[in-house]
């Protein structure tokens, strides 16, 4: 690749128009190798060229970012002329060296180490693919490690401990928990509905709130008030039922879920990749 090539893709990058791919989900249609049509040159600059695949991969980009134009003709050469125009800066940037200057050399070499670093995820998504019989694997390992029952929950959420403490008292004098949740709790959409959270389980509410859920008893009010990085809740346990955990082939066809535990399970290939990286690594830090 030549070093204007590679400041192209810098500016781009840059300007936030660089997509880093991944590997595709099951059920999604794998991008096609190029073709001739997009191997074509369609301009060259000062010796350097910009081909179909270049143009249409901007388009698509630019697009996202401002919207298309309806006249197709004046598209195409309003975003050739952008591609070129870039183009020519960057040849100026570099025949005066400013990807010499210190902010520059520094900004360009932290957008290097992005590129490299999305190419290092896509290799190792593509040399360790995500299988069906994996996605299955892991949504059995993860159904054994769900609770299995749900909660119908009411919540008044509070800024000071003080403040749910006196709550608390009301409520053993015989105050009603939905008007005060409507008074005073500052989660004002559940408290516009007398504090009704509705059915949660594991995974929907933070884990110090479901973990004191948990240990209530049906028709229960917490005696003390659970803290969270929300602040402080006093909560009402309305009801518990078993939960319903879904088969493998209700799971797979919903496409967000599916779409969910693939990422994830990227994410987990990526951070595996990290971490041994690390430990071979020789890290100091001053």
């Amino acid at each position: 690749m030549s070093p204007l090539r590679t400041s192209l893709i810098v500016i781009l990058t840059a300007a936030g128009l660089l997509v880093a791919g991944c590997d595709k989900i099951p059920g999604e249609r794998a991008k096609p190798e190029a073709s001739k049509e997009e191997m074509k040159v369609i301009a060259t600059v000062n010796g350097e060229t910009i081909l179909e695949s270049d143009y249409q991969g901007y388009l698509q980009l630019r697009q996202q970012q401002v919207g298309p134009i309806p006249d197709k003709e004046k598209e195409r050469k309003i975003v050739l002329d952008e591609l070129i125009d870039k183009m020519l800066l960057a040849q100026y940037a570099i025949d005066n060296k400013l990807d010499k200057e210190p902010e520059v050399s520094t900004l360009l070499k932290r957008i290097r180490e992005e590129i490299l670093g999305q190419a290092a995820k896509r290799k190792q998504l593509r040399d360790n693919p995500i299988t069906e019989a994996d996605v299955k694997k892991n949504f059995e390992q993860e159904v054994e490690k769900t609770h299995k029952s749900e909660y119908k929950v009411r919540h008044i959420l509070l800024k000071e401990e003080k403040e749910a403490n006196d709550v608390i008292v009301q409520l053993g004098k015989g105050a009603k928990f939905e008007k005060l949740a409507k008074s005073k709790s500052i989660d004002t959409q559940s408290g516009d509905s007398g504090g009704e959270i509705g059915w949660i389980n594991q995974g929907m509410v933070v884990p110090d709130f479901f973990n004191a859920v948990i240990e209530m008893k049906k028709g229960a009010v917490s005696t003390t008030p659970v803290k969270t990085d929300f602040g402080w809740h006093v909560i009402k346990l309305e009801d518990t039922r078993p939960f319903k955990v879904p088969t493998f082939e209700n799971f797979m066809s919903d496409q967000q879920a599916r779409t969910n535990i693939y990422r994830k399970m990227q994410n987990d290939r990526i951070d595996g990749l990290i971490k041994d990286l690390k430990g071979k690594a020789k890290i100091t830090v001053n």
